[in-house]
């Protein structure tokens, strides 16, 4: 990876349960790590949370079976960190209304550390008893390079 047009794109569909779930996520080169842009619509309101997790994951591709994610990994973890300290941990969405917009900067991966790999979007959970338990897998979508012209 040379020159800084040079970055990564994740279209982000929903499942069964979020079938309106539509999302992008840019990951730029920027300074020693990744820029990274996501914005997200469709996810599912009238529920008493409105918090996402959403994570880089090692699998490679958001093929479904019944309806939903199969085969998509684990939590990219590289260092074989614990929770929240995996690679892969991103801040979560925060949904106002089915609608999510976050820009962070991180020094946990480079862009190149994640083409094809997943973007995964959680359903949230309210489990106190157990932070790093995740719900259901509501979003996915692949890591792809894009070049600019």
């Amino acid at each position: 990876m040379n020159g800084s047009n040079v970055y990564a794109v994740a279209n982000i569909k929903g499942d069964i349960s979020s079938p309106n779930l539509k999302g992008i996520a840019y990951f730029y080169p920027y300074k020693d790590g990744t820029m990274v842009e996501i914005e997200v619509n469709g996810l599912p309101i009238g529920r008493n949370y409105q918090i996402f997790p959403i994570h880089i994951h090692d699998g490679q591709n958001c093929n479904m079976v019944n309806g939903m994610f199969v085969n998509v990994g684990e939590h990219y973890n590289p260092t074989y960190e614990k929770h929240p300290y995996h690679a892969g941990d991103m801040p979560p969405l925060f949904s106002n209304n089915g609608y999510a917009y976050m820009k962070f900067y991180t020094t946990r991966f480079k862009v190149y550390d994640i083409e094809n790999k997943l973007v995964i979007i959680h359903e949230a959970t309210d489990n106190a008893e157990n932070p790093t338990s995740f719900g259901r897998k509501i979003g996915c979508g692949l890591v792809e390079k894009y070049t600019t012209i």
